[in-house]
């Protein structure tokens, strides 16, 4: 099991741990908020999401701020390296919350790194390309166009860490 990480960005301490039961209630209610309003999805499958279906099996990390609010969570089938879900709570984006929970990974999950992100979600492209994620491929499902996207860490040469261990 991955071990919990504390992570300093922005203006205030981010506790990143493996989600508990109660961590994982607010997780949803975070999920459930941002997929019942996001626009770049299809209409349908914004109309139930459904939390448990869409993370089993999955290891989850929670962000907690100062004040043991959940601000966000991230959600990594960890065999293959693949993060399938990373939502911020809306009073919390751009606070580094997103860059905190990526950076944990570094602690235990082998990279290279790779998720898909919807093409329409503009705003989570333009975080994940700041961040040196690169789109592999481009392909469709069943919430449209989406970017197959790899992020591997570079050796101070320029040659990938890739197959490396």
């Amino acid at each position: 099991m991955p071990p919990d990480v504390r992570c300093r960005y922005s203006i205030e301490m981010h506790e990143i741990r493996t989600a508990t039961s109660r961590d994982l209630a607010h997780a949803k209610k975070i999920y459930d908020s941002v997929i019942r309003v996001a626009d770049w999805l299809p209409k349908g499958s914004r109309t139930k999401p459904d939390f448990s279906s869409a993370t089993a099996g999955e290891d989850i990390f929670v962000s907690v701020n100062a004040n043991r609010d959940v601000t966000g969570f991230i959600s990594v089938w960890s065999e293959d390296s693949f993060i399938h879900h990373l939502y911020v709570a809306s009073s919390f984006r751009r606070m580094g919350v997103g860059t905190a929970l990526l950076a944990s990974l570094d602690t235990w999950l082998p990279r290279p790194w790779t998720l898909k992100c919807v093409s329409a979600n503009v705003h989570a492209m333009a975080f994940y390309k700041s961040l040196g994620w690169v789109s592999e491929t481009t392909e469709n499902g069943p919430e449209g166009e989406y970017h197959l996207m790899r992020y591997e860490k570079l050796l101070e040469d320029g040659k990938s860490t890739a197959g490396s261990g």
